[in-house]
């Protein structure tokens, strides 16, 4: 529980999944070190009060957990759940009439997915700041749903500090996943899980050599290697990059020389294209063979990659220095990709 002078703040965590928990003094104090083992497994029932919301709501649904010598507490975690039918019903007035009813130090919001995460976000009250969001996704259908709903989930992503990827199989596309959610938010946490809820992490096999004291990027190869290279950066500390990419000169870098080379990418639609570069440093050579070059013009630059602080990437990241800049033909496709 956070509180200023006697100015209670709720915190939320929100999963974007579909309904609103209520944690009701819910202190890390009063859950610690209390247990009971349960050497048969634990059955877990629902309330009756929450049939209406079931599917079959003939009879009330029970769950029973197999693991032998499970241990749960013996204490109550005096939760609340309140069920919101629709995003009219999150409302200011909603939040503060329940917190109150209920004196909640946390609240766990289980969103559905389908509902616009950013206006829910505005709704809250200030006295409510957002501690982490959460998005689950389903390996099982995740294909279909980047096919038909991408924009939605792309919505979702940009707001999310980590997203889990569970029921994954030998065959999700787990590289693939990771970069949709990367295009779009640089800084998520990206975790995978197989069906047994263990962990599923694979190291991402890329289209280029890393080992290589030089590395070429294809055209098609940019968008990949852009991500790799904002999550592992020393992965280039030294090595020497070449890549065909767009000319932009910041007004910041104005008579500072350098430049930002990059290519534009689309992560969801066309609305929704950007700019995706480095911060390049430019000696005399440089600097004159980039002269006559204007932004969006396509070079083909060779770089020495090193990892350094800047504050443009708010942390360590890769900076360019470039060693030869020519002119090159604009490609057939002058957007990238991050599958």
């Amino acid at each position: 529980m956070i509180k200023t002078s006697k100015i209670k703040k709720y915190i939320i965590i929100i999963l974007l999944v579909i309904s609103l928990t209520l944690l009701t003094n819910c202190s890390c104090n009063k859950l610690s070190n209390k247990y009971i083992t349960k050497e048969n497994g634990v059955d877990i029932t629902v309330d009756a009060e929450y049939l209406s919301y079931m599917y079959n709501q003939n009879t009330i649904p029970s769950i029973h957990f197999d693991y032998n010598g499970v241990k749960i507490s013996d204490q109550s975690t005096n939760a609340k759940v309140v069920f919101v039918e629709d995003m009219d019903g999150f409302i200011k007035d909603f939040f503060i009439s329940k917190c109150n009813e209920s004196k909640a130090e946390r609240v766990f919001v289980e969103f559905n997915g389908m509902w616009n995460l950013g206006d829910f976000i505005d709704k809250l009250p200030s006295f409510m700041p957002v501690a982490q969001i959460i998005t689950l996704v389903n390996a099982e259908t995740y294909d279909m749903y980047l096919a038909n709903m991408k924009q939605l989930m792309m919505e979702q992503y940009k707001l999310s500090e980590m997203v889990i990827i569970n029921r994954c199989t030998k065959d999700s596309d787990r590289a693939a996943y990771r970069r949709s959610v990367k295009a779009v938010n640089g800084r998520a946490q990206v975790y995978f899980e197989s069906s047994d809820g263990s962990s599923n992490e694979i190291e991402e096999i890329l289209p280029f050599d890393v080992t290589k004291d030089e590395i070429d990027i294809a055209d098609s190869d940019y968008g990949i290697w852009y991500m790799d290279a904002m999550d592992n950066p020393e992965k280039y500390d030294g090595k020497i990059i070449k890549a065909k990419v767009v000319v932009y000169k910041p007004k910041q870098y104005n008579n500072k020389g350098m430049f930002a080379p990059g290519r534009f990418a689309m992560t969801c639609c066309v609305e929704d294209i950007r700019f995706i570069g480095f911060k390049c440093v430019l000696d005399d050579k440089t600097a004159e063979e980039l002269k006559p070059f204007s932004d969006r013009e396509f070079i083909d630059l060779t770089a020495k990659a090193k990892v350094e602080y800047c504050k443009e990437y708010k942390g360590d990241g890769v900076v360019l220095y470039a060693m030869d800049i020519k002119g090159a033909k604009k490609p057939e496709d002058d957007l990238v990709y991050f599958n």
